[in-house]
């Protein structure tokens, strides 16, 4: 067989991991006697009706629709109360700092939580479990923030609506992970992000006209209703993708509910991650300061803030599409020309985003310092937005593939740092702006942006190096 089979005897390759065959490929671990009971094949049975990657197309369109549609409650979740944060603040008459930490709170318990989600997703052999857990505590959540008398009450239940909704995105990567071949990937994540920036998009359209003829109470209620929609959805129509044959040890034994930790040790891994992180803070900071500078400065009602969230919302859409696609096309002319498959070729694709986004977040904060025309300033946020969703959805396909058999803990440790570090610091970013001014703030951010791509030139430059020390077992 062309097929290259890796095995792992006492934490060693007999063979190197620079190149991986496409599109079967098999990971076989012999695991230390204290790590597991028996040999475990990360992919299974490649050639059994049971193995997820030999499910029909329309079976696996099926559990692709599925997943993108609650992929598409974490960021509505996550930015329909942008709009109406100046709404919440008056009613309760909370400080600034308490607003921030609002708007904020949840991204930080997105990104802490979602390791122990994806440990006992990868290492107990579930997908669907996991999911129908973490949609009863997202609705329950969502219903109590909805009834909520004060501005501390309200803060705790997004923490912990926000404990529920932190298993989602690294359960759709991995149930991707599952069910495509490594070619395949790149587009499957570009259909899911896509979709999964219509959230946002159509969160603050929606949530200014809502928290402005309804109230804000609202914005809650409906989250708890479309989060019934999507556990009613995963309870009958969709079937669980952990491929059985896959884990034959004891998970009881193996589950560590903090093991993606682990996966820190491989600088490929903790490079792409910190560039993400970097990036990610910029969204943040865009979405905390956009209603702030916009009613402030160009006299914005609720709506009229919501309806300015289209720009960037586009802009995620659009990149997240191409990017996919041109992250296969330069795996598939690889594969074509050499015959091998390399995962760090995926990164060429996301050199001009990662250009792009510095540019466009310098051009921005002094355009926005100086009033300047809002369309202007929109279609700078679709660049920015643009260049953010190329880069994001290259590396994550990356992250996926360079970690075989982990697909979900990686993107939960993806989550944790770029969700739960910007969640920190965007507690203080009203303090921030004040202090350095909105164009000296963005221009220190934008620098950081620039320097951070020395990052990913380091992972194409010596991720094969680092991958061939990569161990599944943790």
């Amino acid at each position: 067989s062309k097929d290259r089979v890796l095995k792992l005897e006492n934490f060693s390759f007999e063979a190197s991991l620079e190149l991986e065959k496409v599109p079967h490929e098999i990971f076989v671990q012999n695991f230390p006697k204290n790590e597991a009971n028996e040999n475990t094949t990360v992919n299974g049975n490649l050639n059994s009706i049971d193995n997820p990657r030999n499910w029909s197309s329309k079976k696996k369109w099926l559990v692709l629709a599925i997943i993108t549609v609650s992929g598409i409650s974490m960021p509505i979740a996550g930015t329909i109360q942008f709009p109406a944060l100046v709404v919440i603040q008056n009613e309760f008459n909370a400080s600034n700092l308490a607003i921030d930490a609002f708007g904020s709170v949840s991204t930080f318990f997105l990104g802490v939580v979602s390791i122990v989600f994806a440990a006992y997703s990868d290492e107990l052999a579930t997908r669907k479990k996991v999911f129908i857990t973490s949609f009863l505590v997202f609705i329950l959540a969502s219903v109590v923030c909805a009834i909520a008398t004060n501005i501390w009450l309200l803060i705790i239940m997004r923490a912990i609506q926000a404990c529920g909704n932190s298993a989602i995105l690294p359960l759709c990567a991995g149930v991707i992970s599952d069910i495509y071949n490594p070619l395949e990937r790149g587009s499957a994540f570009g259909i899911f992000y896509f979709v999964f920036w219509i959230g946002p998009f159509l969160a603050t359209i929606f949530s200014g006209f809502i928290a402005q003829y309804l109230g804000w109470r609202w914005i809650f209620w409906i989250l708890a209703i479309f989060g019934g929609v999507i556990l009613f959805l995963i309870l009958f129509f969709l079937p669980e993708t952990f491929n059985a044959d896959s884990l034959k040890s004891n998970p009881i034994s193996k589950f560590n509910p903090i093991s993606p930790l682990k996966l820190f040790k491989y600088p490929n891994i903790t490079l792409v991650i910190i560039y993400i992180c970097i990036s990610t803070l910029l969204i943040h900071i865009q979405n905390i300061s956009i209603p702030i500078n916009f009613s402030a400065r160009y006299n914005f009602t609720t709506s009229e803030i919501g309806l300015f969230f289209i720009a960037p919302c586009f802009g995620y859409m659009l990149g997240s599409l191409l990017g996919g696609k041109y992250s296969d096309y330069l795996s598939q002319k690889l594969l074509s020309i050499s015959g091998d498959y390399c995962p760090e070729v995926r990164i060429k694709g996301a050199w001009f985003g990662s250009l792009l986004i510095p540019i466009t977040c310098f051009i921005y904060g002094w355009l926005l310092e100086i009033n300047s025309n809002i369309y202007v300033l929109g279609i700078i946020l679709f660049l920015c937005s643009f260049g953010m969703l190329t880069t994001f959805n290259t590396l994550s396909t990356y992250l996926v593939d360079a970690c075989p058999g982990r697909g979900a803990s990686v993107m939960a440790l993806t989550c944790l740092i770029r969700l739960a570090i910007p969640g920190i610091i965007t507690i203080f970013e009203t303090s921030i702006e004040e202090r350095l001014g909105v164009r000296w703030m963005f221009t220190l951010i934008s620098v950081i942006c620039f320097l951070s791509i020395l990052l990913l030139v380091m992972v194409y430059i010596n991720g094969r190096k680092w991958r061939s020390n990569f161990i599944a077992t943790i």
